[in-house]
């Protein structure tokens, strides 16, 4: 009788890939500042401090604040962030029973 077949399977398969612990639209948000200050401020005097320090600071930044946190943590914040306000299925709408009041005021 021939044994099982059996193969190796790597730990972590769901993870995003991350590159010295940056996920890539990190980087891609840090390489855009980085260009973007090249663009607009590389002919200044002190150009390398918005070049390549600002830059640095906000990838040291991002790894410090996103230790030990979920996958698309930023971009949940900021959605969060950016919503209108609170979402209730159980709080009535102000707006709505006064004009059920004065819809029933009118019969």
């Amino acid at each position: 009788m021939e044994g099982l077949k059996t193969s190796r399977v790597h730990r972590k398969l769901d993870t995003r890939l991350k590159i010295l612990g940056f996920e890539i639209m990190d980087l891609l948000a840090i390489m855009m500042l980085a260009a973007v200050n090249n663009l607009m401020l590389g002919r200044l005097k002190f150009a390398p401090v918005f070049v390549i320090v600002i830059p640095v600071i906000l990838a040291a930044v991002l790894y410090i604040v996103k230790r030990d946190k979920p996958e698309n943590y930023l971009l949940h914040l900021l959605r969060y962030l950016s919503s209108p306000g609170l979402y209730s299925a159980g709080l009535k709408n102000e707006k709505l029973e006064e004009k059920r009041r004065n819809l029933i005021a009118k019969i």
